[in-house]
């Protein structure tokens, strides 16, 4: 059995964690150069600081901002190489010493800049929010960036109002 990812099909035995010599790695998806496919690495875990959280990414949105980011044309330029994947929805891993808003094994939704295309990701507890209950974590990985974008265009660039789904362009 094989994934398609990005074009290219991998087993999935590629694509599930492993440990390696040396220590425990995950995969991730990196650019190493603009303009070109990404591609899967297996990459060490960095430890946790007092503030930050590790999850275990489920799934993480694709958007038009990591398109460009990968092109080199988006205002924010990350160092090459770098993990793409700005929103992701996941279970936590571990936690800082100092984080209080979440706990190991919860679920929820982050905006992670350019670290959510991975197996895991550690990031600020102040960029996480748990999910609701009855929330599937497919659909909430699209929530951080994805909803937020619709809706901004929809309430601040079409001017729809409740009860009208016609957009008033002014």
């Amino acid at each position: 059995m094989a994934a398609k990812v990005w074009g290219r099909c991998f087993p999935w035995v590629w694509l599930c964690r492993s440990a390696w010599p040396g220590g425990r790695h995950y995969r991730a998806a990196r650019c190493a150069e603009l303009k070109r496919p990404l591609a899967i690495e297996e990459v060490a875990p960095r430890p946790v600081r007092p503030h930050e959280v590790r999850v275990d990414v489920h799934f993480c949105g694709v958007n038009f901002a990591d398109i460009l980011v990968c092109r080199g044309q988006y205002q924010e330029r990350p160092h090459l190489p770098f993990t793409p994947g700005m929103e992701f929805s996941g279970t936590v891993l571990e936690t800082g010493t100092d984080v209080s808003t979440v706990k190991e094994g919860d679920r929820v939704i982050g905006v992670s800049g350019f670290t959510g295309m991975a197996e895991e990701c550690v990031i600020d507890q102040k960029a996480l929010w748990q999910i609701p209950e009855g929330v599937p974590l497919r659909e909430a990985a699209s929530l951080p960036v994805s909803y937020g974008t619709a809706i901004m265009a929809l309430e601040h660039r079409a001017c729809t109002q409740p009860g009208s789904m016609m957009p008033s362009f002014t």
